[in-house]
């Protein structure tokens, strides 16, 4: 009986442990465009503040209404390029690139073709039309739409930190380049800077 009522104990008691050191998780939704930083690190409402400045910048530029001086009826084709990270931090700046991306196609002031990343696949597909797909729906080689201006970036930071301080500066730059003549018909840049205090105790 002693036994039975020793490993009864034996038994609350770990169970009582173990529901101690679980540890709860509490899961929240948030608006997407709802400003939260938490570490003072990149994030979601950097890409977008970034984002908007720049493309607002392009499509306030003259480089538009030119290409459309010599073309007339015709809206210029940008492909995007590479949007480097020389940043301090690990941030994948495909976000950037297709953030602006999109703002230029919904604009509807210019036309975008496929980057690199993609133009394989579809080029792999047309290919396989030849052979597989009926002539009437099979798409033709040699028709692709070439690209009038490439579009690159990159992004830099600086830290100036002093004890728990830091002010923590992003750097994004972008510019549109006439592929023909390599021309920059466009450069802009939109910094965002952060004060960022931590206390040197935590209770």
């Amino acid at each position: 009986m002693k036994r039975i009522l020793s490993w009864s104990i034996l038994l609350c008691l770990s169970v009582v442990l173990l529901g101690s050191c679980q540890t709860g998780v509490s899961v929240s939704r948030l608006q997407a465009d709802e400003d939260i930083d938490l570490s003072g690190n990149w994030n979601d409402t950097d890409i977008r503040i970034v984002s908007q400045a720049l493309v607002d910048s392009s499509l306030a530029s003259p480089w538009i209404n030119q290409f459309r001086m010599k073309h007339p009826g015709k809206n210029p084709v940008v492909i995007v390029g590479t949007f480097l990270n020389r940043s301090s931090e690990h941030i994948d700046t495909s976000i950037i690139a297709k953030r602006y991306e999109m703002e230029l196609i919904n604009s509807g002031k210019v036309d975008m073709v496929a980057d690199q990343s993609f133009r394989a696949s579809v080029r792999d597909e047309r290919e396989e039309q030849q052979y597989f797909a009926s002539e009437e729906t099979a798409k033709a080689l040699g028709k692709e739409i070439g690209a009038d201006y490439l579009l690159q970036g990159a992004v830099r930071t600086n830290l100036d930190q002093s004890g728990g301080t830091k002010v923590r500066t992003y750097y994004v730059s972008a510019e549109l380049i006439d592929i023909e003549t390599n021309r920059k018909v466009w450069v802009g840049e939109e910094t965002i800077k952060k004060l960022i205090k931590q206390s040197k105790y935590s209770f």
